[in-house]
């Protein structure tokens, strides 16, 4: 925070928070802020949710009910923690926005940035149960993946198939977060909203696809045939593949992430495809 000029970081309730503290409240439309200053922290916390929280926290909990309102427990978590006049903030870019508006009006519009720099910056930083982790999700991806795969006859729907895959990954213990399946033309719509559509001999079946168990979600995308694949389908995967290739080659220690992509757009690109990209 000192390095970056940030008075004060505010989080939702949400991945950042549960990060940080290993839990986080129940996230509703009630406002509920975890306020971090450059010496102290508080909560604001609607009395719903204080008692539970006080269980798992000894951070001091500013809390506020629905009669009354939240903005005097706002007032009174900034005072205890020195920000009152914050003037520039670190703003939870995934919390509701009315929370943000709330926290600016009574910090009488301070500059504000989200929070790259600081948990952010932070996040990216992977310990080694970490690690572990996401190596762990990719993995039940990709096996969600083959029972996928797996059901993809002629005659099945998207619904189908989407339902073997979120079956096997509640059988691995994970949570699924979203199934995406587009058979046919319904693969040319990248979220197409797996539906009724029975696959057909000769389809291109995107499947796309992402579980949580533990702290981090996977996210994989997969193209599987049935049959003998589409006139020019093989053409298009093989420039796929090369634009994969370019991007890994170009993911090194300090290449910005902008730079990855435009290796991988570069190659679709040169050879005619860039618009649909």
């Amino acid at each position: 925070m000192k390095d970056n000029n940030v008075d004060l970081v505010v989080l939702g309730p949400g991945t950042h928070m549960n990060w940080l503290l290993g839990f986080n409240p129940y996230p509703d439309e009630r406002p509920c802020m975890l306020l971090i200053g450059k010496e102290k922290e508080a909560f604001l916390m609607p009395s719903v949710n204080a008692e539970d929280a006080r269980k798992r926290t000894d951070i001091a909990i500013n809390s506020w009910n629905d009669e009354n309102g939240p903005d005097q427990a706002l007032k009174e978590a900034l005072l205890y923690i020195g920000e009152s006049s914050a003037k520039h903030i670190a703003i939870d870019e995934a919390m509701r926005s009315h929370f943000a508006l709330i926290l600016i009006e009574a910090l009488s519009n301070p500059s504000y940035e989200f929070t790259a720099s600081t948990i952010g910056a932070l996040r990216m930083r992977k310990d080694q149960t970490e690690f572990i982790n996401l190596k762990e999700n990719a993995l039940i991806d990709d096996r969600a993946m083959q029972a996928g795969f797996a059901a993809i006859k002629e005659g099945v729907t998207e619904l189908e198939i989407g339902e073997a895959i979120n079956k096997h990954f509640i059988s691995e213990g994970a949570k699924p977060q979203f199934c995406i399946v587009g058979s046919g033309p319904n693969g040319a719509f990248p979220h197409h909203h797996t539906g009724d559509r029975k696959v057909e001999y000769g389809d291109a079946v995107l499947i796309d696809i992402g579980g949580r168990k533990g702290t981090f979600p996977s996210d994989m995308t997969r193209m599987s045939v049935l049959g003998e694949p589409p006139e020019g389908y093989l053409e298009i995967h093989a420039i796929v593949e090369r634009a994969v290739q370019a991007a890994m080659a170009a993911a090194k220690p300090g290449a910005m992430a902008k730079d990855v992509d435009a290796a991988a757009r570069g190659v679709i690109t040169e050879a005619g495809y860039g618009e649909f990209f």
